[in-house]
């Protein structure tokens, strides 16, 4: 059985130009521009997240130093595997330890307010009068927020 023999183009030039199908255009960069833009999104979302919880926790424990013994013991429980009696030993040294920085606390404590005072005046003499208004309510929500009173004797 023969093939039917075809006639075979030895010259391209004779087919017409719409025959050739045209390359399909790439679109690689758009690809990669919106990868680009899905990773920044994510970084700038979780970095976000972060500093939200990271402020959040250290609030909590500067205003809340009753709390930090018991999350200590907790944390170390879970990190180095200790028992019940382990932990409760090392949530009483903690306390006991958080007791005397509390003490040297309330010591230096007057001479940090007395220089934060200082920078406060000495700031404040720089600014006009309407600048001076809320520098003041500034400074003192920045002190309640991140300076609170050192803690009462137990």
């Amino acid at each position: 059985m023969s093939i039917p023999s075809q006639p075979i183009a030895s010259d391209s030039t004779n087919l017409p130009l719409t025959s050739v199908p045209a390359a399909p255009r790439r679109r690689g960069w758009r690809t990669l521009l919106l990868a680009l833009l899905i990773f920044v999104s994510g970084l700038i979302v979780g970095g976000g997240t972060m500093l939200i919880t990271v402020r959040h926790r250290a609030l909590r424990v500067l205003h809340h130093p009753e709390e930090v013994p018991a999350r200590i013991a907790a944390r170390l429980r879970w990190k180095l595997g200790l028992s019940d009696e382990q932990t409760q030993q090392v949530e009483q040294i903690v306390r006991k330890r958080q007791q005397a920085l509390q003490a040297i606390r309330r010591e230096v404590q007057p001479r940090v307010t007395i220089e934060l005072d200082r920078v406060e005046a000495e700031i404040a003499i720089t600014l006009d009068d309407a600048q001076r208004a809320k520098w003041h309510a500034l400074f003192a929500k920045l002190r309640e927020t991140w300076i609170p009173p050192p803690p009462t004797r137990p």
